[in-house]
């Protein structure tokens, strides 16, 4: 609906608190800004004007004949002028246009069109034939049954190429849909919520951005019929405040998953949810490229601080001693882990929380397959290691300092503890990548040991795919 990198402008009439006022519509998708502008002459009974603060809705009809509903409209400009005429400026959320003012209205199906998310996929809109490729003629779909909602992943073809093209250049753009349908009708926030959920998934399948090229809402009272028949739906076009994000070049090898690892059988509704905040922490590394290295490890660090609280143990610090001794209390090796993971910090009595080495030594043991060895049996020190970084980084403190992580071996660690995350949120999903985890610190440590280790800017894309 709307080209990326355009600002756009619509001229109508919008209802302020019951109010009629000529303005102007800005929505620049690049920025994810929408913007109301307007300006009303003011009465001599009322030369101040009037105060807003946040309107939860705006309403209005532009000059073409569309409807535009705003949400959650924040005024960020009141500016009187010669108290004859008052300027506002609104700030909305997310706006929908359709055929009607939609300020209470609920749905049953919203459906995006993603962009960057096709390869992730794997589904396809071509085939192969003995004389060339063509266009399938049924659509690659994969459903899950995820929060209450049936999710349905397909295929977007911008040219259907029915017949040949006839230009000399002819572009053809694929795109992944998805579609979140649900039985009962339910407003548009609460599509959001899933949505959201979903576009993170994909993002940390990834390890790069997705985009939102467009989307709409469904109501399935409302269509277009020709005589008794239905032709389509009426689609409620849904524009919202994301900001368009900056797209990395980075290969299906490097995905952490595609979707077809994904079980079918699996309920990740909870997983999802909790999820969440390590999720925001661990994207902020591939989404702000600008961002410090000394951020990006905190952000890892509590990442993995808060996975392993969400998934294990919460501060529940007798069922974690317990665990311990569960697991590897019966082991020829038990005292050598004891230590690791039940240090004197730890089982002070006055600790009764999780310490953040016992943390960090808990998802390195993992299985106890060995696959981190490196960095809790060759070097026991390195979770301690860590745990003073971010403690310095935090805190301060000259006597921190010397045992901070610096320079290119911030930059190591940051890469390390990002596969460790990496590889314990794909099991909670239901993937298991031991063989592609191990693979890779394989690699790592035979680079380290010829003196290859990457720094600067190669090893930060390193860092993020």
């Amino acid at each position: 609906m709307f080209d990326n990198n355009q600002v756009r402008h619509y001229t109508g009439v919008f209802d302020i608190l019951g109010e009629q006022i000529t303005g102007e519509l800005i929505y620049n998708k690049q920025n994810g800004l929408i913007v109301l502008n307007l300006i009303k002459e003011l009465s001599d009974k009322n030369i101040f004007g009037n105060s807003f603060g946040t309107l939860s809705v705006i309403t209005g009809k532009l000059n073409f004949g569309s409807h535009v509903t705003l949400f959650n409209n924040r005024c960020t400009k009141n500016h009187t002028e010669a108290f004859k005429s008052q300027q506002l400026n609104f700030i909305a959320e997310s706006m929908i246009w359709s055929n009607t003012y939609r300020k209470t209205s609920k749905y049953n199906k919203l459906t995006c069109v993603l962009e960057n998310a096709y390869q992730w996929s794997e589904l396809s809109v071509f085939e192969m034939t003995n004389s060339g490729i063509r266009v399938k003629e049924s659509i690659d779909k994969k459903v899950y049954n995820w929060f209450g909602a049936e999710i349905t992943f397909s295929t977007y073809l911008s040219n259907f190429l029915y017949s040949p093209p006839k230009e000399e250049k002819t572009e053809i753009i694929q795109r992944l849909v998805v579609e979140i349908e649900l039985i009962e009708k339910k407003e548009f926030k609460d599509f959001l919520l899933i949505r959201n959920k979903i576009i993170s998934l994909i993002t940390f399948a990834m390890k790069n951005n997705v985009n939102i090229h467009e989307q709409y809402l469904i109501d399935n009272d409302q269509f277009y019929m020709v005589g008794e028949r239905v032709v389509e739906h009426y689609k409620h076009y849904l524009i919202t405040n994301d900001v368009q994000l900056d797209i990395y070049k980075n290969q299906i090898m490097n995905y952490n998953f595609v979707l077809s690892q994904l079980p079918n059988d699996k309920n990740i509704n909870e997983t999802l949810t909790k999820l969440e905040p390590v999720f925001n922490l661990y994207l902020s590394v591939v989404r702000y490229c600008d961002m410090p290295i000394e951020m990006m490890f905190l952000n890892i660090v509590q990442a993995l601080e808060t996975f392993h609280s969400r998934f294990f143990y919460d501060n529940k610090k007798k069922v974690y001693v317990a665990s311990v001794i569960e697991r590897f209390g019966n082991t020829p090796n038990y005292e050598w882990i004891k230590e690791l993971l039940l240090c004197d910090t730890q089982m002070d009595e006055n600790c009764n929380y999780i310490i953040l080495v016992s943390r960090l030594n808990d998802l390195l043991i993992g299985k106890y397959d060995g696959m981190f060895y490196e960095y809790y049996g060759e070097n026991r020190e390195y979770a301690q290691i860590i745990a003073d970084t971010r403690h310095y980084y935090t805190h301060y403190g000259k006597s921190k300092e010397n045992k901070a992580l610096k320079g290119d071996e911030l930059l190591d660690a940051i890469y390390i503890l990002k596969i460790l995350l990496e590889y314990h949120v794909c099991l909670v999903l239901g993937v298991d990548n031991h063989e592609k985890i191990s693979r890779e610190l394989h690699n790592h440590h035979e680079w380290r040991k010829l003196g290859f280790i990457q720094s600067g800017k190669t090893y930060l894309k390193c860092i993020r795919c």
